[in-house]
């Protein structure tokens, strides 16, 4: 009780320092949506959406939310999907001069691999650029005003503003200022924070699937203590194995050590455990579709399932 009291209090600070008061609020006009991750289990979903007919499956009402580097497939100019959200930093925090040379990214300098991460961003906006069908993008408020938010001039995309500032303390106070858009769970991962933004937007029945998170069996320690992480997608890449670094106080590379790792993926499934609470308070469904997976938080459902549900 004392506990949850001292995070209401320090929640209660953050947010006069971090949140927007009066934000608009948006409501979808679908019941249904999508959540479509980058895991490989998407790579069914998505399969089985261009067999059954996209055109269809949007005529019974359902919308595809994408997320992160989505934009750079083929699928996402065949599903055109109706939302979209990025949450990670290194979407947004980056100068004209990184966009148009991505070798002058601060983060270059320490983690030299991160100029080929910048030209994936670049490309990800880029094709952005291309979308001819009316979209709607959720944006942190802390990035509104970022370069590529304000220099994005597409008018087929309608940039909608949230906070995510993560609130801790009583339940009911939780609850309060979810309902008032102040902030959000813990998002981790961006997954959470679609699934978060699109209740908020009135949708009803929140599908996820590519939701694989099973980065706890890609990792390996190396001889000299370098955890080394294998990402692995729904579309045709290669794995990426890479270390797992970090910037130090003094600017010197650290390495990101084990415990640190695993603390940052129990965060990933507390927000999902506190976001699947929060859906049942407001009688909000949120199922998960992806085929195995690691995400225990939410409801399961088989894919063939899914499909016999939109067309019975």
């Amino acid at each position: 009780m004392i506990q949850n009291t001292i995070q209401t209090a320090l929640t209660l600070g953050k947010i006069l320092l971090k949140s927007k008061i009066n934000l608009p609020k948006y409501q979808a006009a679908e019941k249904s949506v999508v959540i479509i991750a980058n895991g490989p289990s998407a790579r069914s979903f998505i399969d089985r959406c261009i067999e059954t007919g996209i055109d269809k499956l949007k005529d019974k009402g359902l919308a595809f939310f994408a997320v992160n580097k989505f934009s750079c497939q083929p699928e996402f100019f065949s599903l055109q999907p109706k939302y979209y959200l990025m949450l990670d930093m290194y979407f947004f925090e980056f100068s004209e001069a990184v966009y148009k040379d991505p070798s002058l990214h601060p983060i270059a300098k320490f983690k030299p691999d991160f100029e080929k991460t910048q030209r994936m961003i670049n490309e990800t906006w880029q094709a952005l650029q291309k979308v001819n069908w009316p979209m709607t993008f959720f944006v942190p408020q802390l990035y509104c005003n970022s370069y590529i938010v304000k220099n994005l001039n597409n008018p087929n995309i309608q940039f909608v503003t949230y906070n995510y500032t993560v609130i801790k303390g009583h339940e009911a106070f939780r609850n309060r200022m979810y309902k008032w858009h102040l902030g959000s769970p813990q998002c981790e991962n961006v997954v959470n924070s679609c699934v978060f933004n699109a209740m908020l937007s009135g949708i009803e029945n929140v599908y996820i699937t590519g939701v694989d998170h099973d980065f706890h069996i890609n990792i390996m320690v190396d001889e000299d203590n370098t955890i080394i992480r294998t990402e692995s997608h729904f579309y045709a890449d290669e794995n990426k194995k890479h270390p797992l670094l970090k910037q130090e106080a003094d600017g010197t590379t650290g390495k990101i050590k084990l415990h640190e790792l695993f603390h940052s993926l129990v965060k990933v499934h507390t927000g999902y455990n506190e976001t699947a609470r929060y859906a049942k308070h407001i009688n909000k469904k949120v199922i998960n579709l992806t085929e195995g997976g690691y995400v225990d938080a939410f409801d399961r459902m088989k894919l063939a399932e899914f499909f016999s549900l939109m067309f019975k």
